[in-house]
């Protein structure tokens, strides 16, 4: 049995691989010629717009790690902000290069079990809360940027985003009253769903457990806030590195898009899917294929010098602390 969990593990990472792989090999192939000419042409690009958006990139991870400092907060963890930054960069490199399903939001709160002691399953909640809140505000900006830059994009775009605030209220009223949607009952009618009930009971009582932390949540949203506008920001600067010329509220519908593409679990760390998804989306704004796919590489790299930060910090742990943290 675990021979075969283990098989079809392998295979899994294999075929995001290959995904990977072939997306990009498409996306190459298909403007060979445009990149073929980008090194010599990158000598007339203004390298600080570069530099802007990957420091921005940068100072946006460092406010996301504050937002789970708040939620850790909350439950009465207090760990130093030194580690809990390197430990959100190894789960960042977990997440973008390793071809596994072990992410970062599964890398860090192991990270804090085995290094810190911390209770495995506060951790859990707290990742659980946090990646509902950057849903929340993604959401958001999705909603609020259709009435800036709805007449850049085709109908049929605007009610499938659409319907992701509405998707997000039915999920929040399915975890605060279940018994509306007659859950419970169709739970036991079904005994296949035995296991999903318990997950689902898991994943509501992690909710409830910031109930009375109200404080702490209205900040951690504020951080999420703040983490979005700077990558907004961030991704504006790379626009401008790759002479694409996008104003700046086109990003609070573009970035929010990127990122959930990335997240498409079909290969590794998005990468491929996000770069072809973010082509056909720029397309919308009237950008010419070979602008969109320079600008899809600019962000490539930002998220590749990231992860090798990540990487770096892995590396160091796993040689000089054996996997203990540096600080």
């Amino acid at each position: 049995m675990n021979n075969l969990k283990f098989n079809k593990e392998k295979i899994f990472i294999a075929i995001r691989i290959v995904v990977s792989v072939s997306l990009l090999s498409y996306l190459i192939i298909r403007n060979y010629s445009t990149i073929k000419n980008l090194i010599p042409a990158l000598k007339g690009f203004n390298h600080y717009y570069f530099i802007a958006a990957v420091l921005l990139f940068a100072l946006g991870i460092f406010i996301t790690m504050l937002r789970w400092d708040i939620l850790l907060r909350a439950r009465g963890i207090f760990i130093f902000k030194g580690f809990l930054l390197q430990s959100y960069y190894v789960g960042y490199f977990y997440s973008n290069i390793l071809p596994s399903n072990i992410g970062g939001d599964i890398y860090r709160p192991y990270d804090l079990h085995k290094s810190k002691g911390v209770d495995l399953h506060k951790n859990l909640s707290v990742i659980i809360m946090e990646r509902f809140i950057a849903s929340v505000v993604g959401t958001l900006s999705i909603f609020i940027s259709f009435f800036l830059i709805y007449k850049y994009i085709s109908i049929k775009i605007i009610i499938g985003f659409l319907l992701l605030p509405v998707l997000m209220f039915i999920i929040f009223l399915i975890i605060i009253r279940p018994d509306i949607f007659k859950l419970y009952r169709l739970f036991a009618k079904f005994r296949r769903l035995k296991n999903l009930e318990k997950k689902f009971n898991e994943f509501r009582n992690s909710f409830f457990e910031f109930k009375n932390k109200l404080k702490f949540i209205f900040a951690s949203i504020a951080a999420a806030i703040a983490a979005h506008l700077i990558f907004i920001t961030s991704y504006w600067f790379a626009n401008l590195y790759a002479r694409v010329n996008l104003n700046f509220t086109s990003f609070f519908f573009l970035n929010p898009v990127i990122i959930l593409s990335a997240n498409i679990p079909v290969s590794v760390g998005g990468i491929g899917v996000r770069e072809n998804i973010t082509v056909v989306i720029l397309k919308q704004f009237g950008i010419a294929d070979y602008e969109a796919v320079i600008f899809t590489l600019v962000i490539l790299a930002i998220i590749i010098l990231n992860t090798l930060a990540g990487g770096i910090i892995y590396l160091i742990r796993t040689i000089f602390y054996k996997n203990r943290a540096m600080i």
